[in-house]
């Protein structure tokens, strides 16, 4: 599950963008962002064959100004195909054969470096020369960054690639030799390479630091290689026909614009016969019964000369700092052992960088980065302090009279360092706490009463400061469990009166916690509630309200739907809430039919006929409806009768009806 997180490998800077690779839970992938702000990913590609799979698999990688990338990693999800690979930019990707255990013996990269026409890497591995049962060597590579591979021979595959074996060994009549490259670091000023080599893991624990120059690389690259003709036949040196090849191409012909190498060559011979040798036989520092794992060298300018330091990390998680030998004749001193945390604390060094602008070191660990100051003078209070540290960071200002850098000096001449000597270790030291005590009882007082506690104490005395040396930071007690008497708050504010008119009571509180009683201390004594009346001489007014319903009264209508009311009446005032009338219907069946016949009018004549006769009429209405009372009837139905009348009266008139 903890190597499925996404372990960044790859972390390059090119230009304004910063090229960053990850295992993505054995996905690799790699991104392009911006520096100014790195939440701004340009693409995403790939990381196969640029970043590892597994974060337990070692790797290395730069990238050229040109804008290529070089990465020594494993190209596979298991990691049996290591490689070392070119991709991006203008030119075809390359890496070593593949599957070639004379090229790539299981190897563990370490680093790699840009230089002139050449890219390095510096690894360990396998050695396949060696006849004897199974050992393992520390190499220097190089390729040259103009390859363009083979035609028809070594397609897609380095042309140029050499390798040489780094010595570092403890020289006498049988060498003690550390072989496992851990970690190198470039000194391009002065073309040094520096590296830390230990004994295999399975051996005595030792470490020691070697230096080589460029040139002796280059003179072991210049050299005779190693070969072997067949499984069976002996490693034997073989003539180099490119000595002083400098990568060289062709300009004509059928292999133009590849390297001066024969293909035929380039397949059989890239291990050199010739061992890298150090600079001085002798490592520059060597120590027994630990492990280095990281290496940084710093340059400084002393008084009269320039002064190497190099900061080794420990498997323990201290910084050595180390004086590099002044010549080959002298040897190196060990200045301080910077202890980063406390001994119950310390854990493995994961990186170490050094940032020569601001003069400190960057540690990185396990879940934080501590920034350590290379310049220390102040911790030297006296003038043989200062001078016997042998620190080439520091001297004695003559006229303020303390212990500073020559930058800080107000006067070069009256400036004193010596560096002759390494210093008495014992003479600076910074104090460190001893373990803490038991918890013992203790008493301490509480207001006017005594409680009880638990305390415990630590001394600085482990080592205790020396010379000028570091104060020990933090307490030097510790208290805990005390016994603690109950306290009062402040009563709350009296709550508003239960009533707004007529008696009511208000209440207030407090608590037992200012402080809470603790570990066997007193209760409070007293009640945390008090209640008060309230509202005692507000009398409330009288009380308004509606009597109840009075009886419904007699309907509108016997029949075909009325409407009845009933009615109340306010008591102590007209403000009542609601109405004093009720209103319901009633009496909604349908009333019975009803008739009723007029009596007939009197006869009226209504016109006269040619012979003097007329006619006359009369009426009479018949209505009928569904209404409680007859006298709402309204006329209806119309009868007419008629009759007529001659006008000498001898005949009397007869109805026409």
């Amino acid at each position: 599950q903890e190597e499925c997180q996404n372990y960044i490998r790859v972390l390059l800077v090119g230009g304004n963008h910063l090229f960053t690779c990850g295992t993505n839970a054995f996905t690799p992938i790699c991104t392009n962002r911006t520096l100014s702000n790195l939440t701004e990913i340009h693409d995403q590609i790939n990381g196969m064959a640029r970043c590892p799979y597994s974060p337990q698999h070692n790797s290395t990688a730069l990238l050229t100004s040109s804008g290529e990338l070089y990465a020594a990693t494993a190209m596979d999800f298991p990691g049996r195909d290591p490689a070392i690979y070119r991709s991006l930019g203008a030119l075809p990707p390359l890496r070593t054969a593949q599957y070639n255990s004379k090229w790539l013996n299981e190897p563990n990269f370490v680093s790699s470096y840009d230089i002139g026409n050449f890219t390095y890497f510096f690894f360990r591995e396998n050695a396949v020369e060696h006849d004897c049962g199974k050992t393992v060597f520390s190499r220097a590579a190089r390729v040259c960054k103009n390859d363009i591979g083979g035609k028809f021979v070594l397609e897609d595959t380095w042309t140029t690639f050499m390798k040489a074996r780094l010595n570092c060994s403890r020289p006498g009549e049988i060498p003690f030799y550390y072989n496992e490259l851990q970690s190198t670091f470039f000194l391009p000023e002065l073309d040094l390479i520096y590296g830390i080599f230990t004994t295999n893991v399975n051996s005595i624990a030792a470490s020691a630091v070697c230096v080589f120059n460029l040139s002796a690389i280059t003179q072991a690259f210049n050299g005779p290689f190693k070969y072997q003709e067949n499984s069976r036949s002996a490693w034997l040196p073989y003539p180099n026909p490119n000595p002083n090849f400098q990568c060289g191409t062709m300009d004509q012909g059928l292999y133009v614009n590849l390297t001066e190498r024969n293909l035929q060559d380039a397949q059989k011979f890239f291990l050199m016969h010739e061992v890298v040798q150090p600079v001085i036989p002798i490592p520059y520092f060597m120590e027994d019964n630990s492990r280095f794992s990281h290496v940084v060298v710093d340059v400084v300018q002393g008084k009269d000369m320039l002064f190497h330091i190099i900061y080794l990390a420990t498997d323990y998680g201290t910084i050595k700092k180390v004086l590099a030998p002044m010549n080959q004749t002298s040897s190196s001193c060990l200045l301080e052992e910077i202890e980063l945390l406390p001994k119950s604390q310390r854990e493995p060094i994961r990186s170490l960088q050094i940032l020569h602008s601001q003069s400190v070191l960057f540690v990185g660990l396990q879940e934080h980065v501590i920034k350590v100051p290379l310049k220390r003078c102040p911790f030297y209070k006296t003038y043989s302090a200062c001078i016997g540290s042998q620190d080439p960071y520091c001297g004695w200002d003559m006229v303020m009279k303390k212990c500073t850098t020559l930058e800080e000096s107000l006067s070069m001449s009256q400036w004193e360092q010596s560096i002759t000597v390494c210093p008495m270790r014992n003479l600076t030291v910074d104090g460190h706490f001893g373990t803490w005590s038991q918890w013992k009882p203790c008493t301490h007082t509480d207001g006017a009463s005594v409680g009880s506690c638990l305390c415990r104490t630590r001394v600085c005395d482990s080592p205790a400061p020396q010379c000028g040396g570091w104060l020990c930071e933090g307490p030097t007690m510790e208290i805990a469990n005390c016994s603690r008497n109950g306290g009062w708050t402040p009563w709350t504010s009296w709550s508003p009166c239960s009533t707004t008119c007529g008696i009511g009571f208000q209440v207030r509180q407090r608590s037992c916690s200012n402080p809470t009683p603790r570990h066997g201390g007193r209760v409070c004594v007293g009640q945390n509630r008090e209640e008060r009346y309230c509202n005692e001489h507000l009398l409330c007014p009288p009380h308004v309200f509606w009597t109840g319903w009075g009886p419904w009264e007699r309907c509108t209508a016997q029949c075909g739907g009325g409407i009845q009311a009933r009615r109340r009446t306010c008591e102590n005032g007209p403000d009542c809430p609601g109405c004093s009338v009720e209103y319901q219907p009633c009496n909604t069946n349908a009333c019975p039919e009803l008739k009723k016949t007029t009596p007939w009018t009197p006869w009226t004549p209504v016109n006269i006929s040619d012979n003097g006769g007329h006619y006359e009429q009369r009426f009479r209405y018949t209505c009928k409806a569904r209404l409680p009372d007859p006298n709402l009837l309204e006329v209806g139905r119309q009868r007419i009768e008629m009759r007529y009348c001659s006008s000498d009266g001898t005949s009397g008139c007869s109805t026409d009806g």
